[in-house]
């Protein structure tokens, strides 16, 4: 008896603990199946609602190509290629190793690169997929596409990306582009249904002409499976519209001839049509390769550019401000002119210093270039005759003029920014430095220096001024149409235009520079150049030390101005080398190269067909596939 009641006993808590384990057991199962539930639902309920709404058709976007970009000669500088993009759905991957080995052999990639993308890569809106790999060869998208039943969590997409054929030429001109920000997409600059992910304009043209080169996007329906994957087209609900093409006023040839001359060297140069503005060339020197920046930019090379010391990204033509040196005397002589301070014959005597309010200020020349007229003084950048034609001026006066030549202010191009630059007068340093201004610093502006600042374009509007007898032009980068009887109604007529005799004055000085002066260098056979040389002076380090003697970082830096032909003038310039010493041994040497180009045959030929061309903003289809004599001292 007592053993049976034993052994019913040990059946009965056999029988509670299976409850119990089953129990348990139950709970746990039926606890993950409410947390998966939960998951589902909450947690992932929107994507899961989302692709069930649309897991029969589904409206995706067309992009739009951007509109292409052409030299005044309608050449391709900048068009749109075809990219073929590896995308990854993370949620269905199946074996990721296998499939990272996979990619690597086949795409030629470090295995640890393709794990490091796939953890850290983050869909774009609306997107469970991911761009694993951008811009594969047509080979290697064609063998991923063969293998999708083998792995089907990939696919490729083909999208179009810019692309800029002649590399860094023209780079600061034209910009780049890159993916919108998400500033940018709260801008009002940036119109349209843009969405993370896109390509927008960031500098240049590119930048400035955002609106026109972006289009907008058209709108299909597909049809797509489970797993997000377009199985049908439907139809086209909207077409795409695509971006406008835009013709500016660069000539390729001319361009290329100005980044070889400058080629090694930083700075800037621009070259203008002075009757109309049309920016003919325009560099920035070191530039930097746009098509960078068509795809996914590595942070660690970004990085790199924005801290090279020569600055790559920064467009040294428009947004950069330098002194002017001895090129500022053409704005003193012809102020004097202008207001009867001087005529061609008044001479000033130099021997070598002059003492003004009680302080000596030096000539380059020690022993003094003897007594100077107006065109002596140009073609010898003597300091002394314009100390004292300073004086006679004031600075009001000096800073009048120098705005009516478009210095110390925007010039208006056609990019989205530039710097205005310095001409300095009581006023200003009353509100910036709480300081009166010193009759001394109006002699140092004279001849260029003291706290005067003018971008190398602002220079080039300048030259183009004197040019055309004393009308401002606009410098323009994207071809307007201006006609030959516009640009020759302004030959007649020039706004504000300077007297016959301050003409012929300056133009016989500028082009006694050149043929016996200190800008012989920028000689062009045939041609009568009429130009200035300056050299800024950097350091105080750098005073009557021969440049090649001085270390690069503290050497003086160069300037050449002037028009050509004198006499008729159809081109204008301004050329700038950074820390390049002396402006007729650097500066000078750059026009030359690219005046020689302009007047060659060829190019004689191809600006005629230019100023007959067509007058109209081009739109057409998308390409894709395609311390010496001039030292103020």
């Amino acid at each position: 008896m007592a053993l049976r009641e034993h052994l019913e006993y040990a059946e009965k808590m056999r029988t509670q603990r299976r409850t119990r384990v089953v129990t348990v057991l139950f709970i746990a199962a039926f606890t993950a199946y409410l947390g998966t539930l939960w998951y589902l639902q909450v947690i992932r309920g929107e994507m899961y609602r989302t692709l069930a709404s649309e897991n029969v058709l589904r409206t995706v976007k067309v992009p739009a190509y951007r509109g292409n970009i052409r030299d005044r000669h309608d050449r391709i500088l900048v068009s749109n290629r075809l990219a073929f993009n590896v995308y990854m759905d993370r949620e269905a991957i199946r074996d990721r190793e296998a499939l990272i080995h996979f990619l690597a052999a086949l795409l030629e990639m470090e295995p640890d690169v393709l794990r490091h993308r796939l953890e850290t890569t983050r869909p774009r809106p609306l997107e469970r997929r991911i761009v694993l790999v951008e811009d594969v060869t047509l080979k290697q998208a064609v063998s991923i596409e063969a293998r999708q039943l083998e792995w089907p969590e990939l696919s490729i997409e083909v999208e179009a990306r810019r692309s800029y054929p002649h590399g860094r030429l023209a780079a600061h001109a034209l910009g780049y582009v890159g993916e919108i920000s998400e500033a940018e997409m709260r801008s009002s600059a940036f119109a349209g249904d843009l969405v993370g992910g896109d390509i927008v304009g960031k500098t240049g043209i590119e930048r400035s002409y955002e609106t026109e080169l972006q289009g907008s996007k058209g709108a299909r329906r597909v049809r797509v499976n489970s797993r997000g994957r377009v199985v049908e087209d439907v139809g086209l609900d909207r077409p795409p519209r695509h971006g406008t093409d835009l013709r500016l006023t660069i000539d390729l040839d001319l361009q290329r001839a100005l980044e070889e001359a400058m080629a090694g060297q930083a700075g800037a140069g621009i070259f203008l049509d002075p009757w109309t503005g049309e920016v003919l060339a325009m560099a920035s020197s070191p530039a930097f390769e746009p098509n960078l920046f068509a795809r996914r930019f590595p942070a660690e090379a970004w990085n790199k550019l924005l801290s090279d010391p020569l600055k790559p990204l920064q467009n040294r033509a428009s947004l950069s401000s330098y002194s002017p040196g001895s090129t500022f005397k053409i704005v003193v002589a012809a102020a004097a002119l202008a207001d009867k301070v001087v005529t061609p014959a008044t001479t000033i005597f130099c021997p070598g210093y002059a003492v003004i309010y009680g302080h000596r200020f030096h000539c380059w020349k020690a022993g003094g270039h003897g007594s100077v007229n107006l065109e002596d003084a140009i073609v010898h950048s003597c300091n002394v005759y314009f100390y004292q034609v300073g004086k006679m001026l004031g600075i009001e006066a000096i800073a009048r003029f120098a705005r009516r030549l478009g210095l110390g202010e925007p010039t208006g191009i056609d990019l989205l920014r530039e710097a205005a630059g310095l001409i300095p007068t009581p006023r200003w340093k009353e509100e910036t430095r709480g300081q009166p201004w010193y009759a001394g610093e109006t002699i140092s502006v004279a001849i260029g220096q003291g706290p005067l600042n003018v971008t190398p374009l602002q220079m080039a509007r300048m030259a183009a001024t004197l040019a055309n007898g004393g009308r401002k032009v606009t410098p323009h980068l994207v071809y307007r149409g201006d006609t030959i009887e516009a640009a020759e109604a302004s030959r007649r007529h020039g706004e504000d235009g300077f007297t016959t005799r301050t003409m012929t004055a300056l133009r016989r000085a500028m082009v006694g520079v050149v043929e016996r002066g200190t800008g012989k260098a920028a000689r062009v056979a045939g041609i009568k150049v009429a130009g200035k040389t300056g050299t800024a002076q950097y350091s105080s380090r750098s005073a009557g030390v021969d440049a090649d003697e001085l270390p690069y970082a503290i050497r003086d830096h160069a300037w050449f101005v002037g028009f050509a032909p004198a006499e008729s003038p159809r081109i204008a310039f301004a050329v700038f080398i950074e820390h390049g010493g002396h402006g007729g041994t650097t500066a000078a040497p750059v026009a030359r190269r690219v005046l020689e180009r302009f007047f060659s045959p060829l190019g004689e030929e191809s600006a005629s067909s230019a100023g007959r061309g067509s007058r109209d903003m081009q739109v057409a289809a998308p390409m894709v596939g395609e311390g010496g004599p001039d030292a103020s001292l």
